[in-house]
């Protein structure tokens, strides 16, 4: 029954990755500590499902062509990097403390993306700026090391980072993050099992099957939704998940 909760749990994640861009992780880390994983496991093992799930978006973006993959390498390249060392910080920080920061992450992304709830609605990536490489490299390293150090791919910075300091138009920026979890979870997820991490290789596939599964759908919502309405749905994803973390770090 719990692998049957789990995957639906991981369908209706891998539909909000699809549609927002936040790859999945936002939702598969409180479902695997839901399920009894210890915080830092539920990290690691999340990279599992956030790849899957980022690379089937990613494959239905690019069908339709409609991922800027020059950018998506420029940003995914640092993320690389800079993974591994998120998932060393993780294996070192206190339990309650890498709960609240995921929490207060969340938050922190609910203001910056509300600022820009505006941004753009436009399709093709010649509308983006061009942007220094110090940027990008903040803007995927930054992404790279969250993925490690929270299990979450890094869409949550990478999005904001694209809308706010690279002028990207919100759906742009959500089909190159997904582009750029795939480089920086799979990453995150050596980076974990160099650090011996208690991966659950199980419950990682099926979320990432669940993802699978969903994120095609979001996908398509996305290409249907206005930015208005793919912000605010991002924004209600993570308050909600701040609220529930926030418990179980003081629980």
């Amino acid at each position: 029954m719990q692998l049957a909760l789990e995957f639906l749990a991981a369908i209706a994640a891998g539909v909000l990755a699809g549609a927002t861009g936040g790859g999945g992780g936002m939702l598969f880390v409180p479902i695997l500590m839901v399920s009894g994983l210890p915080p830092v496991a539920a990290v690691a093992t999340s990279n599992i499902g956030v790849f899957v799930t980022a690379t089937s978006a990613t494959i239905t973006n690019a069908r339709a062509k409609q991922v800027p993959w020059r950018r998506a390498f420029m940003i995914g390249v640092p993320a690389i990097v800079i993974a591994p060392i998120g998932a060393w910080v993780a294996h070192h920080l206190p339990e309650a403390a890498l709960l609240l920061g995921f929490a207060t992450l969340n938050l922190v992304n609910v203001v910056l993306t509300n600022r820009r709830v505006g941004a753009s609605a436009a399709e093709h990536d010649q509308q983006t700026n061009d942007a220094s490489s110090t940027q990008i490299a903040v803007t995927g390293g930054s992404g790279g090391f969250l993925a490690g150090l929270f299990g979450i791919g890094g869409g949550l910075i990478t999005v904001p980072l694209q809308i706010l300091w690279l002028n990207t138009p919100i759906k742009i920026a959500a089909r190159v993050s997904l582009a750029v979890i795939m480089f920086s979870s799979g990453a995150a997820l050596l980076g974990h099992v160099i650090n011996r991490a208690d991966i659950n290789w199980r419950t990682g596939i099926v979320l990432g099957i669940g993802g699978l599964i969903g994120a095609p759908i979001g996908s398509r919502l996305l290409r249907r939704m206005s930015s208005k309405a793919a912000t605010r749905l991002l924004q209600a994803v993570l308050i909600g998940v701040s609220v529930y973390v926030t418990y179980r770090a003081f629980n």
